[in-house]
């Protein structure tokens, strides 16, 4: 009766939290390469061909961004190591967004060794929408209650599938970490299901 119980349970978790989880989990994966898929799509703007001549320095560089957008006030700058790399330049926002929170200020990539603005890198609208899935479905504090309700099940969800799975002999466990393949259709999904669910615990 008490594995029925947990069997439900965990099959409950799977198909709700585990949906949000997914997306989570998607969405992170997609962050996890932001850097290089915006470098990759955006080639004279994030980073700029390395030159023989020293690079500015960082009071050259805000001399140079104040000329040029004279209007805005630089909160952040970021200059990379790599000879290769656009200076990033973060400008200061006064504007307030929804709900009282500082709003989000313009981001532009600066060429280091003129101090020249380059263009505005694509792609970087997405990755914020991304971002805003991942951490909190895009619902603001609904999505964000959703996302932490969702990860407390993600713990039941574990230690369920660790109960429903747990061998009757310890000579089974390595059936745990193993596919078989003699097995078809469902029986061979759901053996699919239990191996990498271990793997994944893990």
């Amino acid at each position: 009766m008490l594995k029925k119980i947990w069997f439900q349970t965990h099959w409950l978790l799977g198909i709700s939290a585990g949906i949000v989880l997914a997306i989570v989990g998607v969405t992170g994966g997609m962050l996890s390469f932001e850097q290089q898929l915006l470098h990759a799509i955006n080639p004279g703007v994030m980073s700029v061909t390395p030159r023989s001549t020293a690079t500015l320095t960082p009071a050259e560089l805000l001399a140079h961004v104040h000329d040029a957008a004279p209007d805005k006030r630089v909160s952040v700058i970021n200059i990379a190591a790599e000879p290769g790399e656009a200076v990033r330049v973060t400008f200061a926002s006064d504007a307030q967004s929804q709900g009282g929170k500082r709003a989000r200020g313009e981001t532009r990539y600066v060429d280091p060794y003129t101090g020249a603005l380059l263009g505005q890198p694509r792609g970087v609208e997405f990755f914020r929408t991304v971002r805003q899935i991942h951490r909190w479905l895009a619902a603001d504090d609904i999505g964000k209650q959703v996302v932490g309700a969702s990860t407390v099940a993600l713990i039941v969800l574990a230690l369920s599938g660790l109960y429903l799975r747990w061998p009757r002999r310890w000579s089974d466990v390595r059936a745990w970490f193993t596919f078989r393949f003699a097995h078809k259709g469902r029986s061979f999904l759901w053996g699919m299901h239990s191996v990498v669910g271990t793997w994944v615990l893990i």
